[in-house]
């Protein structure tokens, strides 16, 4: 049984069990909140995590069948994986799927607002409700509902404002043609003249292209929340972007052959170097598509290229008035 004892102004759990090699203690405001936690250390103790045919048990359990599983066909897969691989190994991980409740969630939610901004736990809840949704349906884990629906996280407003000078942006470009793979370079320049993400541009093939047309034939995969079918759109091509394209050597089926740590590895190694520190990839798309308004596009013809489908959203992308064009 753990110690739940008195600790200066708030409550510790102590876990008494040799075999344990996680965290043994933890203090907490109240006693309700330790005893809360040292319940699901013990419980994970008791449960077998070995994954097997049944139905999960325990919440970690849940979280590493959805990682081997649907995680491995969404979209954005790879950033969803490292926040539950980190849920998967904390206390949260040893609750009973029948046990998890809105109290476990809110403990957690209170822990990681601690360390990270209200944005990203929110982002990171999400993930958990279609997890759970997941489990409940495709498991059948005993979860009469689901707790991380009812419960809520104020956020703030993260927009973005990004901008760079035409002397920034030749800077980032030349620090980028010394990479020993052009692909770096390229895959930036083609950022600024379509606004189309870095995953668009790492599977755009020469086969998508139409250059004659000025067209690409765009295939995404939809987000978790929209399930697993895929998108598709035809994307109009600047002027400039097409000029680009016809000056690339077609020497493998990908336009861009760079994988998508390489690529993210290039960009943070070139920014810095250009002193351009809170200069993010995506950032790229923002700048783009303010371009586009400044060159005097519409906003149905942005949309076609951007590919939002709401208009707030395209505004949001937007910062003409911070003097972009040219």
């Amino acid at each position: 049984m753990a110690t739940i004892r008195r600790s200066g102004q708030g409550w510790q759990a102590l876990i008494r069990k040799k075999d344990y090699l996680g965290q043994k203690t933890k203090t907490f405001p109240s006693k309700s909140q330790a005893q809360l936690w040292a319940n699901a250390v013990e419980s994970s103790l008791q449960i077998s995590t070995q994954l097997t045919d049944r139905a999960p048990k325990i919440f970690q359990e849940a979280i590493d069948l959805y990682i081997q599983g649907p995680l491995q066909t969404h979209r954005s897969g790879h950033n969803e994986q490292y926040p539950l691989q980190v849920m998967s190994h904390h206390w949260i991980g040893g609750v009973l799927i029948s046990e998890l409740s809105i109290r476990h969630l809110a403990l957690w939610r209170d822990e990681r607002l601690l360390k990270v901004k209200a944005n990203t736990v929110m982002r990171e809840l999400r993930i958990v409700r279609v997890l759970l949704d997941w489990a409940r349906d495709e498991l059948g884990c005993d979860l009469k509902s689901n707790p991380a629906r009812a419960l809520k996280i104020r956020g703030v407003s993260d927009a973005r404002f990004p901008f760079i000078t035409p002397k920034q942006k030749q800077q980032l470009l030349l620090e980028l043609a010394k990479s020993k793979n052009p692909n770096h370079k390229r895959l930036t320049q083609l950022a600024l003249t379509t606004g189309m993400r870095r995953c668009e541009l790492l599977a755009m093939k020469w086969t998508d292209l139409d250059l004659s047309k000025r067209l690409v034939h765009l295939n995404r995969k939809d987000c978790a929340a929209q399930g697993l079918s895929s998108s598709h759109r035809l994307v109009p091509l600047s002027p400039k972007s097409v000029a680009l394209l016809k000056h690339y050597p077609q020497t493998s089926a990908n336009v861009i052959e760079l994988s998508i740590g390489a690529a993210r590895h290039g960009f943070d190694r070139a920014r810095k170097a250009a002193g351009l520190t809170e200069l993010r990839f995506h950032d790229l798309r923002h700048i783009a598509i303010s371009s586009m308004w400044a060159d005097g596009m519409n906003a149905l013809q942005i949309s076609e290229a951007s590919g939002h489908k709401d208009l707030r959203m395209l505004m949001r992308y937007s910062h003409y008035a911070l003097g972009y064009g040219g």
